[in-house]
């Protein structure tokens, strides 16, 4: 009985191990087309409402992605704590200290690179920036709906057999 149990956990336990790493696929898609619309939302504040960059985005905290939410409320608070951080500069910041924000390291590149242009020009430049910016996320988002086809199977069958041929060799 002790052994159909622990063969029983052990099946169970693989089957979680391969949900959650097909999971993050899944959260990065999630997470890249939160920062998308997001910035879609932001450009739209400083083109159309004219408010400073930490008002869009405490804005955008509110209406964002509780990962993403997170981010802007935190450049915002960088921006408010007056210690004389860029808009780049505490872009840059938040980028750094968010956690569990679901991105490759090739999505936060081109973040950080789109950080260093925010706040450095006029209006029309800003544009230029956000839609390069979009233009990149939407190729990397088309990159992690691709391998997420492709992986996010993969892991979940692959944990459950990986299970399966623990339960063998314990029988």
């Amino acid at each position: 009985m002790l052994k159909i149990v622990g063969m029983v956990l052990v099946l169970i336990s693989s089957a979680m191990i391969g949900y959650m790493k097909s999971l993050k696929y899944t959260l990065r898609r999630q997470t890249l087309r939160s920062f998308l619309s997001s910035l879609n939302l932001l450009i739209t504040e400083i083109t159309y409402s004219q408010v400073t960059l930490s008002e869009a985005f405490a804005k955008l905290s509110e209406t964002s992605e509780s990962g993403v939410g997170r981010f802007f409320l935190l450049v915002s608070q960088i921006l408010n704590s007056n210690e004389g951080y860029t808009a780049g500069e505490a872009w840059e910041i938040a980028l750094n200290k968010v956690e569990n924000i679901n991105l490759s390291q090739d999505d936060i590149k081109i973040l950080k690179s789109f950080g260093n242009g925010l706040g450095n020009s006029d209006i029309y430049n800003q544009e230029k920036n956000f839609k390069l910016a979009s233009e990149l996320l939407k190729k990397q988002l088309i990159d992690a709906e691709e391998s997420s086809r492709k992986n996010e199977r993969l892991y979940k069958s692959l944990g459950i057999l990986i299970g399966i041929a623990v339960v063998i060799i314990f029988l």
